[in-house]
């Protein structure tokens, strides 16, 4: 069982007191001895982030491989090999005359949608069903773009995958053709229609390295898309459950389901908003072009990639975490990495989806903007990330919270009362703690902690904080 050290310390100087004929405590002795004076604050929404702390080992950062998530004409390209390029920079423009016009469609639908809310709030639930049927259309459409998206870069993958095994197979045959014929004593070797020497297996095995970089670089691009899919299936399930739900309801429904196809038209404009940012393609770190395969009125495709970037003031953490923090992390969080007191900035860049079978974690790899002078490689760094989020939830005071055999439970005030209230908690700090279930927004409880408080005992609000 759970006891709070404060509460533990107050009980022990409340039997003290009791003992030697103290009585009540100075708020208690104010309100009388029928009531337990107590602070009160109501429960209301927020925030609540949490971070963790990791060990990281610093490594050099070799290559950024830059791949649009989005295709079409390249209109615009402004560094060549060689260049020096910023984090941030632009790298190329594709044609995004087709994803502005969706933008203007998605701001178009929510701004109508906005409309026919406003005014349907009179009328009765065949309004609202009507609203909801428009945000089911307009997500099922995002929906099955997204599986043509996601089929897209499996496709692809599955291509570069295909040759590199192809490629592989062929190495590992000509090799051994060779490595018969240098113990020979030959310097080629006739194999059908080519001239197996050292310079041809070099040439192979090059040929086959780079496939396997490039379909490696489009790892993380078919992730994106996998998960871009999998989330609007999800909204498509609670659109079109969301309708069901309505029917048959009132006035108060109605609103709710308005409501609710509301909220599925923002999420059309933020997606359709995603969508067009694919097409200005930046650099997510500084560095050296030392690659780059698109031109302008040629196509940018998902199957290669279209700038490579080297960074030699760059360096590489890799850490390992749990799954449950590694469901936590994207691509792009920011980061923080100290050593010797200095702070310096990173990005992550990738996150394993297979565990390491000796660790039994995920490995986690981020960019940091620092050189090797100031983290060598090799050294061991301290690493801050957030991890765990609660945006919009219910937030209530840590202290408010106390714990029996039965679980977490609150006072909430009922009629003058302190009603002893169990309640579902999520994460928590030194400070606040967020509640799933069991009471709440606009909820009165109990914030504060008395030897007397407990199930139906009458309280007195403590004035300063009735009012919160």
């Amino acid at each position: 069982m759970k006891m709070k050290s404060k509460s533990m310390i107050g009980l022990v100087l409340g039997v003290g007191l009791c003992l030697t004929g103290c009585g009540s405590t100075a708020k208690e002795q104010t309100a009388g001895t029928s009531a337990v004076l107590v602070d009160v604050e109501t429960a209301g929404k927020g925030s609540l982030v949490l971070s963790n702390q990791f060990v990281g080992t610093i490594s050099p950062e070799k290559s950024v491989y830059i791949i649009p998530l989005a295709q079409g004409t390249v209109t615009e390209t402004f560094f060549e090999v060689g260049d020096e390029v910023q984090a941030g920079d632009v790298l190329f423009k594709i044609d995004d005359s087709g994803a502005k016009l969706q933008l203007r469609q998605a701001q178009l639908t929510y701004n109508n949608t906005k409309n026919q809310a406003d005014s349907a709030l009179t009328t009765q639930q065949e309004s609202a069903n009507m609203q909801l049927d428009s945000g089911i259309a307009q997500i099922e459409t995002q929906y099955v773009s997204a599986q043509a998206s996601w089929k897209q870069a499996k496709d692809a993958y599955d291509k570069l995958d295909d040759a590199y095994d192809e490629l592989d197979e062929a190495y590992d045959k000509v090799n051994e053709i060779w490595s018969q014929a240098k113990a020979a004593g030959l310097t080629s070797v006739s194999g059908g229609d080519v001239l197996i020497d050292q310079t041809y297996v070099d040439n192979l095995k090059k040929q086959r390295d780079e496939i396997k970089e490039q379909r490696d670089a489009l790892g993380p691009q078919l992730n994106a898309a996998e998960t871009a899919m999998e989330n609007l299936g999800e909204m498509y399930e609670i659109a079109k459950k969301s309708k069901e739900l309505s029917q048959g309801s009132g006035v108060e429904d109605t609103k709710k389901q308005l409501n609710t196809g509301l909220q599925l038209a923002g999420l059309g404009v933020d997606s359709a908003e995603l969508a067009l940012s694919y097409y200005q393609v930046t650099t997510p770190i500084s560095g050296k072009v030392t690659g780059k395969n698109v031109e302008v009125n040629g196509m940018a495709t998902s199957a290669s990639p279209a700038y490579v970037i080297a960074n030699d003031n760059t360096m590489n953490v890799t850490y390992n975490v749990s799954e449950a923090v590694k469901n936590t992390l994207t691509v792009g969080q920011n980061i923080t990495v100290e050593r010797n007191g200095v702070e310096y900035t990173g990005v992550i860049t990738e996150v394993a989806n297979a565990v390491n079978q000796a660790t039994g974690l995920f490995q986690v790899k981020a960019a940091v903007q620092a050189n090797g002078e100031q983290l060598p490689s090799g050294v061991s760094v301290k690493i801050s990330s957030e991890t765990y989020k609660a945006e919009n939830d219910l937030i209530i005071p840590y202290d408010a919270v106390y714990y029996d055999n039965k679980g977490a439970y609150v006072y909430v005030v009922d009629n003058g009362t302190a009603v002893k209230t169990y309640v579902t908690t999520g994460i928590f700090n030194d400070e606040e703690i967020q509640i799933l279930d069991g009471i709440t927004e606009g909820t009165k409880i109990v914030t504060s902690w008395s030897p007397r408080l407990m199930d139906g005992v009458q309280i007195t609000a403590h004035e300063a904080q009735e009012a919160k």
